[in-house]
């Protein structure tokens, strides 16, 4: 995948680093660039920096090639899953999110997203599930318009 030089390699670091430091607009001409390889992680770090512009049609484009070249990128299914919970599709955001899940991605991040999504279509007994954590419990009252008496 990588040239003979690892040019590709270190355009990827490179564009990496940038968005770690919240360079974002310096990463994506170089996340553009590197499309032409599809890297799953390219297109998952470009439909991050898309969704933080509000192109949410763009970042789902992007999660989706990401998938369709690794299967099992769990943290593309979450990133989807983040973004149909920003278009209120919340049932395909529980799928996304709930397969990342599958292929092992865990933590205080999904429990959250996943008990909002579960509170929005009314699944009080998974929500529950999800913020036995009261840190979980915490961040979510402050996302529920009134708090949650869940």
């Amino acid at each position: 995948m990588f040239g003979k030089n690892g040019e590709i390699e270190d355009l990827l670091k490179k564009a990496v680093e940038l968005a770690r430091s919240g360079r974002f607009e310096e990463a994506k001409p170089i996340y553009e660039k590197l499309l032409a390889y599809e890297i799953p992680e390219v297109y998952n770090n470009l439909g991050n920096i898309y969704r933080r512009e509000g192109l949410l049609a763009r970042a789902v484009e992007m999660y989706r090639k990401a998938i369709l070249q690794n299967p099992k990128f769990a943290l593309a299914y979450f990133n989807m899953g983040c973004t149909f919970m920003e278009l209120e599709r919340y049932s395909e955001a529980i799928m996304f999110l709930e397969k990342a899940e599958a292929l092992g991605f865990k933590g205080f991040d999904l429990d959250v997203q996943l008990a909002l999504c579960y509170l929005a279509v009314g699944d009080i007994q998974k929500a529950k599930e999800r913020m036995r954590d009261p840190r979980v419990r915490e961040e979510v009252r402050r996302f529920v318009d009134g708090g949650t008496d869940v």
